[in-house]
């Protein structure tokens, strides 16, 4: 089985500068990392292709120094990458970020199964997966899964465990598909040193627009139907009150406190 996983490189901290025009987020301004969830969905891949043997690439949009992201992707086992990089693409929306995925993808070669997270660290829409396969693709999707099996008897398929409010749902879905995958609904593997230095050897492919091709009003701001019309930092409503005492006066006052927090309900 040949897979893709498409990977997203968020900030490591919320220490983030945003555009003042565009209300975008600067990321070239932050550290970056694989988005968490992300790190589920390779590790489910890395499970299938273990299963199965095959190929597993990992593709991502953004600026050149996303290349941190693929290498380390490659380093928990993915066989090769695709960077997309291009200043024309910056800004676009979920609408916009998803053609383009899409169109790298069919440009890149076929592929059985198509995994991502369910939802980036940073815009948490949990859109551009089921946008890259419905819109763009036209294959199925199973959006936030917790588990993935196949049947080796079953080619054809595969089946996606979905859980929610107690309750649990077992998808089969066609192949090709695209299925996004909830963060903690695996156990990731760690790199190795080994597998470090390796990965700085493995197959990493550039795509600009001058390789896929695509009209200036497909992508980008220009391309985006949608946009932020602000942003802004929250002001944080937390204070911390420093309680002294004997053990019977705190338990005075920390009453005295709970029933103050109450009234507010």
């Amino acid at each position: 089985m040949d897979i893709a996983v498409l990977i997203k490189q968020v900030p490591v901290s919320n220490d983030v500068s945003v555009d003042p025009e565009t209300h975008a987020l600067i990321r070239s301004s932050s550290e970056g990392m694989i988005n968490p969830a992300d790190l589920n969905a390779i590790e489910a891949a890395m499970v299938l292709k273990e299963q199965t043997g095959g190929k597993v690439a990992v593709f991502t949009m953004g600026p050149t120094d996303a290349e941190k992201a693929l290498r380390d992707a490659m380093a928990l086992g993915c066989d090769e990458s695709c960077l997309i990089t291009d200043r024309c693409l910056a800004g676009g929306d979920t609408i916009a970020t998803a053609k383009v995925l899409a169109r790298s993808i069919e440009k890149y070669g076929k592929f059985d199964l198509i995994l991502s997270g369910a939802l980036s660290a940073d815009g948490a829409t949990g859109q551009v997966g089921a946008m890259v396969a419905g819109s763009a693709l036209g294959i199925p999707h199973v959006a936030e899964i917790q588990g993935l099996s196949y049947d080796e008897d079953d080619k054809d398929s595969i089946t996606a465990v979905k859980k929610y409010q107690g309750m649990e749902w077992k998808i089969k879905a066609a192949l090709p598909a695209l299925v996004s995958v909830c963060f903690g609904s695996n156990e990731p593997r760690l790199a190795t040193l080994r597998s470090k230095r390796a990965a700085k050897n493995k197959p990493l492919e550039v795509y600009t627009n001058a390789d896929l091709k695509m009209a200036a009003d497909e992508i980008g701001l220009p391309g985006s139907p949608t946009m932020v019309t602000d942003s802004f930092q929250p002001e944080s409503t937390r204070r911390a009150q420093m309680l002294s005492g004997t053990p019977e006066e705190l338990a005075a006052k920390l009453k005295e406190l709970i029933e103050i927090e109450k009234g507010k309900e």
